[in-house]
């Protein structure tokens, strides 16, 4: 996933991932994880739940270079 469609994802969600420290991008992460993960009873959030993370991972991926 690009960095650009990764912070597009998360502004989508409600998480603006430029104005947040990397612990509030923690937090952020976690509650989309605990609101969407399919084990929470909605299976139509798999692919979604998918998509976070690895707009999630994209995000670390450019924090870390910089």
């Amino acid at each position: 996933m690009l960095p650009e469609d990764a912070l597009a994802l998360f502004r989508r969600l409600g998480v603006d991932v430029r104005s947040i420290s990397a612990g509030e991008f923690t937090a952020a992460y976690f509650a989309l994880a605990k609101r969407y993960h399919p084990d929470r009873g909605n299976q139509q959030t798999h692919e979604l739940m998918a998509n976070i993370n690895a707009a999630r991972t994209a995000i670390l991926k450019v924090r870390r270079a910089s």
